[in-house]
Formats: C-alpha cells, structure tokens, sequence
C-alpha cells in the first residue's frame, strides 16, 4: 500500500471503515466512507478496520504498530453521544482532571494529561483547541492513538493525540433532519445534507448545522450552543483534488463552581450533584472557528505531494468559583466561601501549514514506502487580564444564590502572551519484506521556539521512530515500537499559584508491543506500554512544577465489532501502574501518580433481536478505579461505575424513507462520584436521559 494512504496528514481524509476492494491506484483514491455501509443495508458494525490518525493514517489497523481506539459513527449514534467525554469513555484510561463536565474537557489517558493547545486534531492534521467543547454532530468518528506521538505531530504529551473527522460527501446522497432532547429541558433540531455532483461527480459538499438550548443536572446552570459546518470536496483534475473544511460553534453556559483541593481533603462525603456553588450567570462563554485546507497532486504511479495549511481560533469567557470551607470546624454545617477570578477574554490561535513528498522505492525485492514532510505550528496566546473577586459566603450543603453582579472585583493580574512555534522535518520508511513483515524506521528533527515575556528560547532535539510489525495470518499482527518525544509540560491548571504558566518542553520515551486478532466479526487487541516522562504536579505550594520523572506502565486490552449478526459490543480495559520516581522528596518517590486509576473498563453491548431487525436494545458500563487527588497520594477519590441503558427504533416510511427514534439513558442508578481531580474537584453528573428522532429522506 502506497505510504500516501497510510501517512499523509488527512485533512478531510474519508472517515470510515472498507467497504469495499482497495483501488488499484491507492495514491489517488482513498477509502470509502463507513456511512456507504449503512446505506447498502448491511449491519451496522462497532468494528473499525482503517486508522485515519496519526503517522499510519489510511492503513489497515492490523498494520499498524500502535494502540488506537476508533469510536465510529456507529458506536456513537448506539450511545446517544453528544459530547467528546460520551465518545472517550469507550477508550480504557481516559478520565477527567480539573475541568467541570458541563463546561470543557480536560482528558487524561494513560495517567497523562493531554495538553488542549497540542494533543487535539481536526481531520488528522489541524491542532483544534480545546478550550471550546469539540461538538460531534458533524463528524464520522473519534478516535484516540495513544501515547508518544512524536513522529508526525511533533510536541504532544504522550497521552496521545484525539482526533476527530468531519463528515464528507459519498456516493450515497445524505438528507437527514432530527431533532433531541433530555430530561431536564434541553432541546435542539440540526440537519445533515451531503451530495456529489458535477458531469462526473467531481464537486462534493457535506452541510452540517445544529442548534440546541442546553439544562444541566446541576441547578441552575443552562445556556446554549450552536454549530455550522462544511465540508467540500473538489476532483479538479486527474491528478489534482482539493479540500476545504470550516467549521465555527459557540457554546454558552454558566459556571457550576468546583471544590478546592483543601476542602476536598477534609470532605468525608461527595456532595449532592445538583449543587451550584458559583454565582447564578457566572458566564463560561465560548467560540471558535476552524479552517484547514488540503491540495493533493499525483507526480505518477508511485510519488505524490500534499500542502495543506489551516486556522483554528478560539476566545473563551471565565468566572471561575472556588468553594473551600471557613474552617475545619465549619465541615459539618457546610459553612465555606467561594473564590475566584473572570477572565473576559482569552483568545488562542493556531496556525497550521504542511508539505509532503511521498513515493515507492523496490530494492532488493523490498518495497519502500517513503515519506518526506515538514510541517510547522504556530500557536498564538494573547494577553489576558484576570480579576480577582472578594470571597462569598457559601454552604456546599445547601448553596445560595448568589448575584454575579454582586461580586466585588479587586485585583486585576496580566498574563502575558506568548508564541510558540514548532517546526518539524520528517523522514519515515516503511519496508515491506514479503507479505508478513513490515519494518518502520523514522526521524524527526524538532525546533522548538518560544517568546513570552520572560524572553525567547529554542529547543532543539532528534526524536526517533522504529517499530516492526508482523502478520502470523492475514486475521492477525504483533507489533513492538519505541519512540522518544518532546512534549508540552502543560499548563498550570486553575487554582495553582502559577496558573495560567506554560512550563518548558521535556523528553519522553516510550515502548509498546501488541497484538491483534479477529475474532468472528470483532477485533481484539492487547497492548503492554511504557512510558518515561517529566513528572508535573502541583507542589504542597499549590504551584505546578516538573520535576523528577513519572513512569507509566500498563496492559490495555479491547474488542470490538459484530460477534453475531444481532450482537455488537464494545469492550475496553485498562491496568496502569504509574509511580513517581527522583522528584527529591522521600515521601513523594515510589507514590502514584494522582489522578491515575490502577483499572479500568467499560463494556457497552447493543442486541438486535432477528424478529425484530429494526429494533435496538442497548446497555453499558464504565468502571474507574480509585485515584489519588495528591502527590503525596494522601487523599483519595473512590472507585466508581455507572451504568447506562438504551433503545432505538427505525420506523420504514414509504420512498424509501426511515425515521430512528432513540432513548438513552447514563447513570441510571444515580451513583454519586468525583468526576474530576487536580487542583480543583467536580462531582459527576446525576443521572441523564436523552432522546432523539431523526428522519432519512
């Protein structure tokens, strides 16, 4: 297979699983769309064969040396997903840290935070922020490669990169309008229209719009947000197709208010879920636009060039309120205060340019499947002007209403701006020895340069990729890889005494080896990874720092797709032991990483009785572990799971017209659980249920 499919940056690259026999000439025409699956009739599958992020995108996953979990539009239509954390929470070790759930995500996988400037990518190729919720209603499918990523997205904790990829106009003419809901008053409609047209089909235009009001589970806090996008594909020539996605949504809603850590480590109880602790119309305001173009070119049978360049933008609006009690004598009745800050206007830029060359070289009866590229992100933090506000008196047990004009500003602080510019050249080979056997050797040189008010600085370094994988049968693989990375040591999170602070680039090195099989119409993987990296936390200073080293190591282990016809499921698990080491201190070494569940899992099944085809019955699962809320790990946040149950229905109306109706419902035994640690605490969601009606014409 043409390296052009399995590594050129997809902006717009087609979303879905095979469908149908690979083309002759793979460097001009890429897979088909999974949706094209749905449409013939065929059953609907939780099973993913193509990886479309990350330096193999377009290559079969069984070639593929790397843990990724792919959430396809199947999976998330089953779910009644409406956000990334509905998506993510089928990847085994994703959970939450420092970010209320109602407002933005701030995901952690492997026990790694992943950065919301870097770790986030549009169509695989664009760096998204993710400061602004990421809206699905307009993409194919989400999807998590794990780990170091060094190779092609240049800094990147190794967490791993989030992906998600627009939907793009097929063979299939795509008319759908639907409208949702939930339980406590939210309301939304959208449309979806997607055509091909043209004497030979050469123009392609996907249209997505949404718009919904938005309630909570928390008292109080409701808003609303809105998207619109396209997608538009161009054949202009034989050899020359472009792509253009925009895409711009905005979301409005009010700030819950979280739990500071010092009172968190005096709470003998998690607190009721509906509570808001902020003041009524604390404004969490975002918007954001993304842009990326793509023009593809066919030198000949064996070479190609790609340039694609993009703009992501994104300003945000904050009244951060944080509850700590008076006093450890005031625990019982509940007495505390709120503080915090309101940020007006923060505003983030991206800028994002990228050149391939890439061909087939045969030597000796190998094949060579080479790959050229430099690519370049210029990422642009304006000044911010932060104002603190006096602290209220609050009562977590039973919170008061609290005037957002009544607040009584005080201090006003400046983060400075700055911009970092990440340049990178890339070579990669991927050798075909025989049919069984593929060995992957890459390179990477990164400049790293930043300017901020402290000064400007440049970082240099090489960071190599190896890896083999190896094919017993056509059905399965075993892979190892080793990569070293530079990756962002973050930024310090709310409630630090640096918050807001961009910390200085580290080195991480990183080993994987696993398997793949396909099992009736599933496929199961199993990975072992091992990760050395700069160890953050925030200090017994509340200030986030790096310092000493933080090894993650761990089993993942998944399957997922069709056991029968009527049977699909989804299954995830995950081991992580990730220990602090030389950071210093004695009581600190040898202790967890806070926020780090040592397991686990999910499992989500939906049955389609053969009596009954049209008819969907669903149920689902999702265990973490207990975590530590501290470095010194004296402080817990307890294991949980919760539970989901759901239906869907397709009603057959005459001209080949079909009506899903859908009800899905999370937590359904109303667990109460942290939903996220770090400096500052959120409870988890009280029990949801959404619904759901949308029509094919």
């Amino acid at each position: 297979m043409s390296i052009w499919l399995i590594a050129a940056a997809a902006a717009g690259a087609a979303a879905g699983e095979t469908s149908a026999a690979e083309p002759a000439n793979d460097t001009q025409v890429e897979r088909k769309l999974d949706e094209e699956i749905v449409v013939t009739g065929q059953v609907p599958t939780f099973k993913t064969e193509v990886v479309q992020v990350g330096a193999f995108r377009n290559q079969s996953v069984m070639d593929t040396p790397a843990s990724i979990a792919v959430i396809p539009k199947a999976l998330l239509d089953a779910q009644g997903a409406i956000g990334l954390e509905d998506a993510l929470r089928n990847a085994p070790g994703v959970t939450q840290q420092a970010t209320s759930p109602t407002t933005s995500n701030n995901f952690v996988s492997r026990g790694v935070l992943m950065n919301a400037r870097t770790n986030y990518r549009l169509n695989g190729a664009l760096q998204i922020i993710n400061l602004s919720p990421i809206p699905i209603e307009n993409k194919q499918r989400v999807e998590l490669l794990k780990g170091v990523s060094a190779l092609y997205y240049g800094l990147a904790t190794p967490s791993g990169i989030v992906n998600v990829v627009m939907k793009r106009a097929g063979d299939q003419p795509v008319t759908n309008a639907y409208v949702n809901g939930d339980a406590e008053g939210s309301y939304g409609g959208g449309v979806d229209i997607g055509r091909k047209f043209g004497a030979e089909g050469q123009f392609g235009v996907r249209l997505n719009a949404y718009a919904s009001h938005v309630e909570t589970p928390i008292d109080g806090v409701n808003g609303h947000r809105y998207l619109a996008s396209g997608a538009f594909d161009w054949q202009a020539t034989e050899r020359l197709s472009l792509k253009l996605d925009v895409e711009h949504y905005r979301r409005a809603t009010d700030e819950p208010g979280g739990i500071a850590l010092s009172a968190f480590q005096l709470l003998d109880h998690i607190p009721d879920p509906h509570n808001r602790y902020a003041p009524a119309n604390a404004p969490y305001r975002t918007w954001s636009t993304n842009v990326l173009g793509r023009a593809d070119y066919v030198l000949s049978d064996d070479w190609s060039i790609r340039a694609e360049a993009g703009l992501a933008q994104s300003r945000r609006q904050r009244s951060r309120a944080d509850f700590s009690f008076t006093s450890a004598a005031t625990v019982a009745s509940g007495d505390g205060k709120i503080s915090g800050n309101y940020t007006p206007d923060q505003e983030y830029r991206n800028e994002y340019v990228r050149g391939e060359l890439a061909g087939k070289v045969e030597t000796f009866g190998i094949t060579h499947d080479l790959l050229f590229g430099v690519a370049r992100n210029r990422q642009v933090q304006e000044d911010q002007h932060q104002t603190s506000y006096t602290a209220v008196a609050q009562n977590i047990n039973d919170p008061v209403t609290i005037d957002f004009d009544s607040l009584k500003f005080t201090t006003t602080r400046l983060s400075a701006g700055s911009v970092n510019i990440d340049t990178g050249f890339y070579a990669m080979d991927i050798a075909n020895v025989g049919e069984k056997i593929l060995l992957i050797g890459g390179i990477r040189r990164v400049l790293y340069d930043t300017e901020d008010s402290t000064g400007n600085y440049r970082m240099k370094a090489w960071t190599p990729t190896g890896g083999i994988v190896f094919k017993p049968t056509a059905r399965s693989s075993l892979y190892f890889t080793y990569i070293e990375g530079l990756e962002s040591a973050g930024t310090a999170p709310s409630g630090t005494t640096n918050e807001g602070d961009i910390l200085a680039p580290v080195l991480s090195k990183q080993i994987e080896a696993g398997a793949r099989i396909e099992v009736a119409g599933a496929l199961a993987s199993v990975a072992y990874f091992h990760i050395d990296r700069g160890l953050s936390y925030t200090d017994s200073t509340n200030t986030y720092v790096v310092n000493g080293r933080a090894i993650h190591q761990g089993v993942e282990a998944s399957l997922q797709g069709n056991l029968t016809r009527q049977l699909s499921v989804a299954m995830s698990g995950q081991f992580l032991d990730a220990t602090q080491r030389n950071t210093g201190t004695a009581s600190q070494d040898g202790k967890r990483v806070d926020n780090t569940p040592r397991w686990s899992g999910s499992l989500f099944a939906e049955y389609r009785p053969s009596i009954l085809p049209d008819l969907g019955v669903n149920a689902g699962m999702y265990y973490t572990g207990a975590r530590y809320a501290d470095a010194l790990n004296a402080y817990v946040m307890p294991a949980y799971t919760t539970y989901s149950l759901g239906a869907n229905y397709k009603v057959r109306l005459p001209d080949d017209r079909t009506v899903t109706l859908r009800v899905n419902g999370d937590n359904i035994t109303n667990k109460r659980y942290w939903s996220t640690g770090g400096s500052v605490f959120y409870v988890g969601l009280a029990r949801q249920v959404r619904f759901s009606a949308s029509i094919d014409f």
